[in-house]
């Protein structure tokens, strides 16, 4: 009889992969990683997988060739991923396979932010900002003139903030178009799409809701975290710190806005996590990503709030199992993202050790290559640290980390 396996189409590196190959393993599956290029992947993510399987993950055609290969051993039993570049990939390959998972038509709506907007036009409006696509300066103009400055530009596709800029002046914004042409390809090596998506900036407070689903099942809201975003002044977004979870009105506010907009947009199974802001008591979405919330969040902070893991979830609804979300605990948790205080090679956090044994701390990550050239962070891209601390309230907590953040030493060399 064949061993059932689980098929990871590339995975997070800060957190979400190392926990749900894990689980996937503990649960008796055997763990499937394909694989761009196995080599990027550290020992604590290879040491759960049973089988790497090095193939073009961009490629839909490609995966299903691999897998056709796979099902001699294993009896494939799910699909997912913890990548923000693959789900669409992932969601096809389990569409192929006859497995739970969402429509890649869905997915793709979901994770282009143009056609994003587009969607949410049709169903609820009032929670988008203005926006435009442009594709050059001209066509760019008109939106300038009409909402004025500033506003926010970012790529259509791509993740952790990476080319996401505050525009404050047509000098900015022809300079952010001229750059336009030499952004490259991403970090999974696939391209950026043609465009730039301009949207109206939002002011109030930030926050990041999670909600899952088993397929047939309803939406599960796992809560919302409160996050604080470092940068603007410099027309950045690096989002510095978070905190977990957000008071059960502002939740419950989220909730009523956003869950009818995820279920119109055609999402069915997984996790889903959505930036949004709440001005004045009505909501904005921000951003909606078919995927686990990463950096840690999703991982490890709602483990220790609530003592259930979404990451574990992610598994159980790839097989086709339902969501058994109950809670049992209740403290608040927080983390703090530490950068580079000015450009140079990264050695490490110095007081590692004292801060990680501080009373309250959880866990501190050191998240930046030793020995690599770091300049001072304009995206997510730019954390090289971060320190997760617990407290009786996700205020208390917060009120930790930033105090220990403030404290740890970067160490670099020129």
């Amino acid at each position: 009889m064949k061993p059932n396996c689980i098929v990871f189409v590339e995975a997070s590196s800060t957190g979400a992969g190392e926990v749900t190959c894990a689980y996937a393993g503990r649960r008796g599956l055997a763990v499937v990683l394909m694989a761009q290029n196995p080599g990027w992947y550290s020992e604590t993510i290879l040491q759960h997988c049973d089988h790497v399987v090095k193939v073009d993950t961009s490629s839909v055609a490609a995966l299903i060739a691999h897998v056709k290969d796979l099902v001699g051993d294993y009896q494939v039993v799910g699909v997912t991923t913890t990548s923000d570049f693959h789900v669409v990939q992932a969601a096809a390959l389990a569409a192929y396979l006859g497995l739970p998972g969402n429509r890649p038509e869905a997915v793709q709506t979901i994770k282009d932010k143009f056609m994003m907007r587009q969607a949410i036009d049709e169903v609820a409006p009032q929670l988008n900002p203005r926006y435009a696509l442009a594709l050059t300066l001209k066509e760019a103009l008109p939106f300038a003139q009409e909402v004025g400055f500033p506003f926010v530009a970012k790529p259509l596709n791509g993740n952790d903030s990476l080319h996401v800029r505050r525009i404050n002046s047509q000098r900015e914004l022809q300079a952010y178009f001229d750059a336009r042409s030499h952004w490259g390809q991403d970090l999974s090596g696939q391209g950026f799409a043609s465009g730039v998506l301009l949207e109206e900036a939002v002011d109030g407070t930030e926050f990041c809701l999670d909600l899952l689903r088993a397929s047939g099942g309803p939406l599960i809201p796992v809560g919302a975290f409160r996050k604080m975003i470092a940068g603007e002044a410099h027309g950045h977004f690096i989002k510095i710190a978070a905190s977990f979870p957000a008071s059960p009105e502002k939740t419950a506010l989220l909730v009523d806005a956003i869950g009818p907009v995820v279920c119109a947009l055609g999402f069915e199974v997984g996790a889903i996590n959505i930036d949004c802001k709440v001005v004045g008591g009505a909501v904005r979405i921000l951003e909606m990503n078919p995927r686990l919330v990463g950096d840690q969040m999703g991982s490890h902070m709602v483990e220790i709030a609530t003592g259930q893991n979404p990451a574990h979830a992610v598994v159980d609804v790839a097989c086709g199992d339902p969501v058994h979300w109950r809670p049992t605990r209740n403290r608040g948790v927080a983390i703090h993202r530490l950068t580079m205080p000015q450009a140079g090679y990264f050695e490490g956090i110095t007081n590692f050790a004292q801060i990680a044994c501080h009373p309250g701390v959880e866990a501190v990550c050191v998240l930046g290559e030793r020995g690599k050239w770091i300049e001072p962070a304009e995206s997510n891209q730019g954390v090289v640290g971060s320190i997760i601390a617990s407290g009786q309230s996700a205020h208390d907590a917060m009120a930790l980390a930033t105090e220990l953040a403030m404290q740890a030493r970067i160490g670099l060399s020129q």
